[in-house]
């Protein structure tokens, strides 16, 4: 058994519970992309004191408006300079408060987009909280020795060979999924990565092309395993994998 933890980004719900069994592809958290209710600072906006905008307001609590609407009016001298300020979003204006000069709009709720995260893995649900999911898997898990990039990925790994990888022997097939190599030199790592690698494994790449990884800010996963777990993971040639570069861990999906 491995367990697999999943971290939560700023604004995701949990949908599961611990105990909770879950099949790869289900939805596990979730986060709206859109901000229902949005606040402006009227008297800033308007270049006036708070306790002055309620005479410029042209919308107030329980109107609704569409995006764009005009919700507060400042007429310049002569008719030169006035200022208007329009709404963010549609919905409808729910609070004004006259002593520090905002304004509260709550957007509709049709508007709202759901954003979802989704487990790697079949499993059960072993710690969930507003932080992170863990999920315990019976998917054999790996732990890399070193990692260079950012992310998580999740495609088909491809063994391009046992031995030094040949630059000339890559090529579009490998567009979209995570190769795995016994040994890359700096000319086929960027080749790999010019054609649209999603991932590398190996190894052995040297610590002299690890660091011009770092200094190039070259993001794309790239992972150092040794030997034995390099033979597992060519068991899963042609398979799915999940790669974490925060845990350094590689899972057979």
């Amino acid at each position: 058994m491995s367990l697999l933890s999943i971290p939560l980004k700023e604004g995701f719900f949990p949908k599961v519970k611990k105990g909770d069994n879950v099949i790869s592809g289900q939805v596990i958290a979730e986060r709206n992309t859109k901000r229902s209710d949005e606040k402006g600072d009227l008297g800033k906006l308007l270049s006036v004191s708070p306790q002055k905008v309620s005479k410029y307001l042209t919308r107030r609590p329980g109107d609704r408006v569409e995006e764009g609407t005009v919700i507060a009016v400042k007429k310049g001298a002569l008719g030169l300079g006035t200022k208007k300020i329009e709404s963010p979003i549609a919905g409808t204006v729910f609070k004004f408060d006259g002593e520090t000069g905002f304004i509260y709009i709550r957007g509709r709720r049709e508007d709202a987009e759901t954003e979802n995260l989704f487990s790697p893995v079949d499993g059960t649900i072993e710690l969930c909280d507003n932080k992170k999911i863990v999920i315990k898997t019976d998917k054999e898990a790996i732990l890399a020795d070193k990692v260079s990039g950012r992310g998580i990925v999740q495609a088909e790994i491809t063994l391009l060979g046992k031995d030094e990888i040949d630059p000339a022997g890559i090529n579009g097939k490998i567009r979209g999924k995570i190769i795995l190599g016994k040994v890359f030199q700096r000319e086929a790592i960027s080749k790999a990565l010019g054609i649209g690698a999603l991932g590398i494994i190996s190894q052995n790449i040297s610590d002299e092309e690890f660091e011009d990884l770092a200094k190039k800010n070259i993001n794309t996963p790239i992972f150092i395993i040794n030997e034995e777990n390099f033979e597992k993971l060519v068991k899963y040639n042609g398979k799915k994998i999940y790669a974490d570069t925060q845990k350094s861990l590689i899972i057979a999906l």
